[in-house]
């Protein structure tokens, strides 16, 4: 089926494929919020996006100066509408174990 759009299931997780200047700020916020990992120079492994009450983003991470590349995993999760800032993005960071 050339030229079909391509089915998105609502709500499903999908691959992240352009990243914008927005996702990387989703990025440093959160290192900025973790204070040891603020300003450190990162590699996004693959990232993702679900629509949910908002959007949920994850990114994957290595940092570039870690020998190791032990892999971490941000989240954002964006809605834009809130007026509270606090509510508006909600950002986690954490340390991802392989499965």
């Amino acid at each position: 089926m050339d030229g079909a759009p391509k089915q998105v299931k609502v709500g499903g997780v999908q691959p992240t494929e352009n990243l914008e200047s927005e996702h990387h700020d989703f990025i440093k916020a959160a290192l900025e919020q973790s204070k040891t990992h603020a300003g450190r120079k990162y590699k996004i492994v693959r990232a993702t996006q679900q629509v949910v009450a908002g959007s949920l983003h994850t990114f994957y991470i290595v940092f570039e100066d870690d020998e190791t590349q032990q892999e971490y995993k941000i989240t954002a999760w964006s809605r834009p509408w809130l007026q509270d800032k606090g509510e508006g993005l909600k950002l986690t960071f954490d340390k991802h174990e392989k499965k």
